[in-house]
């Protein structure tokens, strides 16, 4: 982003050579003046002997009476519609008007920001919004429209608007193309052009979407999903920017018109939709003008993110053929709405981009005056992909303040007085002029930018009439400008290709993610513990590296599997069978998930409620992952699997709206450590199930109430399997033991403390499980030693909690003889 006014790289350096070849053309007619031809020269002279044989006289027309036409009849130079011989019209005219030097490109685009450093919302209470309000009958013209422009460039905009009306569309949309420097840039890999207008103006902005950060330039997400809105945004451009970008890292929600203006997720294939969700409000239309829809679409983003989305963005819009010059009236209802809804979904140091059109009206920079006072800085922009003969701008708002909530209600209420009212009743104004002018600051940025960007839009629509008349002309900038904006704003110049896989067998597609690597270990069968003596064998003197997760299917059965999981993007996900192969899953669970996505998981019974009116649904539980919407976390650490598999999670679980779920819910286990078995099963609550039983449940966070019934746990390591830990009774410290190599360490001795930790492979393989048989297993009982020979058979809690003490009592001897 620049905020300084310096000369840009590109304002001088580009040119199309068409000033150039008009003026050499220019120069050499000034050479010599042609002369001046006869009517007898239009003629060879067998025509003239026999036109004066029929009683032709030189300068005389022809006919009885001398009333036929002088001169021959020029070469047609009709265009459209008109008809032969017709006189010049406004398009030419324009043309003549047009003048090469005016044009400015500028690569990147110069950004200039408003700040807004008054502290004042507290100030604003209702009742002074309320007088600001002005309200009158419906206004449809905005030729005077001059308090926030020059009256100059208000005319010039309408007259060059106006020229086109008459003009044939494809002879219209063919001079636009040649004539628009960026033309060529089109979409690359993405949906439509407004996803790579999204990426235009992230790269401007120094990445402020895709990648947001406060004041002081520290993350604003860190490890958190980066949560984004897209409003009246179908078919989904810019949300599948985002999703290529930051991938599953980021989940969107998306409003927009249902049916022919929705969102095309089928089509997202450069960004998968998998962690994107479109909702349509309360009424189920995505109708953004009526105030129940926006409460609504408020209410979801704050029950799934907590406290708000970290960026919206709106690109509404709708079709003002042959009303152009007044697309900002017939826009007003349109700006509001998508402003409330950014107030109502953003949270604290959000960031919003917004699609306007002209800015001329009072109630237009009233609007832009209150977000002005709701955010830190604002901006308005015309991108370089935004074609430079529209009205089309962007604002720009940065880091939202606190205590805005006046200002959203102000605004619900007005929405709500428009969607209410009928007839010629308006809402002229939200702010007088009076106050704004005020604030000269403000006042001048407006100014400045309705006269720049009209000034460029002139020059702009002069330039279509320029390439309409002569269809000889190209833009020959076309494919340098393409090739340096793309590296600008970091996008491939590749072709947009159909997703990979589609006609790839599970087989060949889970090899080709796996890449050179063995896949053996995915058929290995858990090691379940019986024997209660070798325990300490298995876990080491000290547990501190052992983590376990608590399982709803000891072993597969109907619907319910514990296996691997493979997709390849929404509902095409299939399961690992026993003998390697894939099968689709159990009729009833579906399941989406991102593709080129491999993780472990089971299928497992969820219930709600008690008893006869108790609901039983399924979900699917990832316990451990490979790879990630193409991220191969294999090497990495248990625990960091672990919280990724949780965001991967959120990122990709559908919100619950009233039972309409289609899929079956994502969730991650919880990585319990190996010291909390004794709490965990504690902490276990009876449930009364349908056929009436009592059993113990666990109670899922974060949901409506739902509890599974654990009937195993499987026990974990996150260092390699031929290391255990214990502690020196000695030296007072605790050590590792490889008991292959038979050598004693501590991570001091390491060049790399980290390199004991394993990788998804080890942790699989070396995995135990202890099953729940029998409810007595898992209650709290003395722990009563039995000889090797006798200790095969239920493993119990007393087992497990002896091992535990048997380590902390080694060390508090060690520290109480110290004392």
């Amino acid at each position: 982003t620049s905020d300084d006014n310096s000369t840009p790289e590109y304002s001088e350096g580009y040119s199309n050579g068409m000033y150039s070849k008009r003026k050499r053309e220019s120069e050499d007619d000034e050479d010599e003046a042609p002369a001046k031809k006869t009517h007898s020269d239009m003629y060879s002279i067998a025509s003239l002997r026999m036109m004066k044989k029929m009683g032709y006289q030189e300068s005389t027309g022809l006919g009885k009476n001398s009333q036929g036409r002088l001169d021959p009849v020029e070469a047609s130079k009709q265009k459209g519609r008109r008809g032969l011989g017709a006189a010049p019209d406004a398009v030419d005219i324009s043309a003549t008007q047009f003048e090469e030097t005016e044009e400015v490109i500028q690569i990147p685009e110069i950004v200039n920001w408003l700040y807004s450093d008054v502290e004042d919302l507290e100030e604003l209470d209702r009742s002074r919004l309320d007088e600001w309000c002005v309200h009158g009958q419906r206004k449809l013209t905005i030729h005077d429209e001059t308090l926030f422009c020059d009256p100059e460039i208000l005319k010039g905009v309408l007259e060059a608007k106006t020229v086109f009306d008459n003009m044939n569309d494809l002879e219209m949309r063919r001079a636009c193309q040649r004539s628009n420097p960026f033309e060529t840039i089109k979409n690359v890999i993405f949906l439509n052009r407004a996803a790579v207008k999204m990426a235009n103006m992230d790269a401007l902005l120094s990445f402020m979407f895709t990648n947001p950060v406060d004041e002081r330039g520290q993350s604003l997400v860190n490890d958190e999903l980066l949560y984004f809105a897209d409003v009246c945004a179908g078919p989904g451009g810019f949300s599948e920017y985002v999703l290529w970008k930051r991938k599953w890292h980021a989940k969107g929600f998306g409003f927009t018109l249902r049916e022919e203006n929705d969102f095309n997720l089928d089509n997202f294939l450069a960004g998968h939709p998998e962690s994107f969700h479109p909702f349509y409000g309360v009424k189920g239309n995505g109708d953004v003008y009526d105030p129940r829809n926006i409460e609504s679409l408020m209410n979801l983003v704050m029950l799934e993110t907590g406290k708000g989305v970290h960026f919206m963005m709106a690109d509404g819009g709708f079709s003002v053929k042959n009303q152009e010059n007044i697309q900002e009236i017939l826009s007003k209802r349109l700006y509001l709405c998508q402003c409330l809804a950014a107030l109502s979904v953003l949270r604290e140091k959000g960031h919003f981009v917004v699609k306007l059109f002209d800015l001329f009206t009072p109630f237009s920079v009233g609007l832009i005056y209150l977000m002005y006072k709701c955010f830190r800085q604002i901006a308005i922009i015309k991108p370089n992909t935004s074609r430079p003969a529209n009205s089309e701008r962007y604002l720009v708002c940065k880091w939202m303040k606190p205590n805005t909530d006046t200002i959203r209600r102000h605004l619900l209420d007005i929405c709500d007085t428009m969607f209410r009212s009928a007839g010629d009743e308006d809402v002229r104004e939200l702010v007088p002029y009076d106050v704004m002018r005020e604030d000269s600051v403000f006042l001048r940025y407006i100014c400045d930018s309705n006269n720049r960007i009209g000034r460029n839009q002139i020059t702009g629509l002069r330039k279509i009439a320029a390439y309409a008349q002569n269809k000889n002309i190209h833009e020959t900038r076309q494919a340098e400008i393409r090739e340096r904006c793309l590296s600008e704003w970091q996008l491939p110049s590749a072709m947009r290709t159909a997703a990979r896989g589609q006609k790839t067998s599970h087989e060949e597609y889970c090899n080709d993610l796996l890449g050179s690597g063995d896949r053996k270990f995915m058929t290995q069968v858990d090691y379940v513990l019986t024997n209660r003596a070798k325990l300490s064998q298995h876990f080491g003197e000290v547990q501190d590296h052992w983590f376990f997760v608590a399982l709803n299917t000891p072993e597969n059965v109907q619907k319910n599997f514990r296996t691997f999981f493979l997709s390849k993007g929404r509902q095409d996900v299939v399961m690992m069978t026993s003998k390697g192969g894939w099968e689709h899953l159990p009729k009833g669970v579906q399941v989406e998930m991102s593709p080129n996505t491999l993780i472990y998981g089971e299928i497992v019974q969820e219930h709600k409620g008690q008893d006869r009116s108790q609901r039983t649904t399924y979900a699917l539980h990832i316990i451990d992952g490979l790879i990630l919407d193409g991220e191969d976390i294999r090497k990495k650490p248990l625990r960091e699997r672990n919280r990724d598999c949780h965001k991967f999670a959120r990122a990709i679980n559908k919100p619950s709206i009233n039972g309409g779920e289609t899929t079956v819910p994502i969730r991650c286990k919880k990585l319990f450590p190996f010291r909390e078995i004794g709490p965990f099963i504690e902490n276990l609550q009876y449930y009364g199930l349908k056929n009436m039983t009592q059993r113990k449940g666990y109670m899922l966070h974060n949901t409506d109430e739902r509890f599974y019934i654990p009937k195993a746990l499987l026990f974990l390591s996150e260092i390699k399997s031929n290391l255990r830990m214990h502690f020196s009774f000695r030296n007072r410290e605790f050590y590792y033991f490889d008991v292959q190599r038979k050598v004693p360490f501590t991570t001091n001795q390491l060049d790399d403390p980290n390199s004991i930790l394993t990788s998804f492979a080890t942790t699989f393989n070396f995995r135990f499980l202890w099953k729940w048989e029998q409810e007595e297993q898992i209650e709290a009982s003395q722990y009563h030693p039995v000889e090797s020979e006798e200790a095969d058979g239920l493993v119990s809690r007393a087992d497990f909690e002896y091992l535990i003490c048997q380590t902390d009592e080694k060390i508090q001897r060690c520290y109480g003889d110290s004392q």
